[in-house]
């Protein structure tokens, strides 16, 4: 028992580190979207404590509102490959502005299996993440910023312990990177963001 409660404690402490994976990557600035358009987008994001290996679809029902949708796999170093989904969106504020400006949102989930022998531990993670997104295109070049906040849950189970153990925090959420447009439809992302770790985003889009 005491054992148990040794390995939650280490895991509990370790694992929120991990659980940075809401909204990212922004992958993208606030330029919007036509009503009906559609994206497809695949990359990575590379952490400190963990890798993401994601694709994205993308949505926009109606102009200047964009849903999205991610699957992927979360690579911790201290567990086996686990998953990783999350869904949300962007809608662009007609501000008027010389730069483009939207507010976003994304809800997270992941779990991996905790690599320790002997033990069958099990962390499951949930992210709420939301801010503001500005960006501004320059000929195929558009560089963007976001800023906001990213609140974390984890929790970390035991097979045979009895009961388990979650932490939760919020952290000041802030990235910035750029997109490369080849044509109207392939273009291609690298960002830097940093939520309690810093992270490192790259992938490639294309526009249907």
């Amino acid at each position: 028992m005491k054992r148990a409660i040794g390995i939650l404690a280490v895991l509990l402490f370790a694992v929120p580190a991990l659980a940075q994976l809401a909204g990212l990557p922004i992958a993208g600035g606030a330029d919007g979207m036509a009503a009906g358009g559609m994206r497809a987008s695949g990359g990575l994001v590379l952490g400190d404590d963990f890798n993401l290996y994601g694709v994205r679809g993308t949505f926009a029902p109606i102009e200047n509102l964009a849903l999205f949708g991610d699957a992927g796999l979360i690579d911790p170093d201290m567990g086996d490959m686990g998953w990783a989904l999350q869904g949300g969106g962007l809608f662009m504020l007609p501000l008027g502005l010389p730069v483009d400006v939207g507010v976003r949102g994304a809800l997270g989930f992941g779990g991996f299996d905790a690599d320790i022998p002997g033990v069958d531990a099990t962390a499951t993670l949930t992210t709420i993440n939301g801010g503001v997104l500005a960006s501004k295109k320059i000929e195929m070049i558009t560089p963007y910023a976001f800023a906001g906040l990213n609140y974390a849950k984890t929790k970390v189970e035991i097979d045979g312990a009895d009961g388990d153990a979650s932490d939760d925090e919020t952290d000041l959420a802030i990235a910035g990177g750029a997109t490369v447009s080849l044509n109207e439809q392939i273009s291609f992302y690298g960002e830097i963001a940093y939520i309690d770790d810093p992270f490192f985003g790259a992938g490639a889009r294309f526009d249907f």
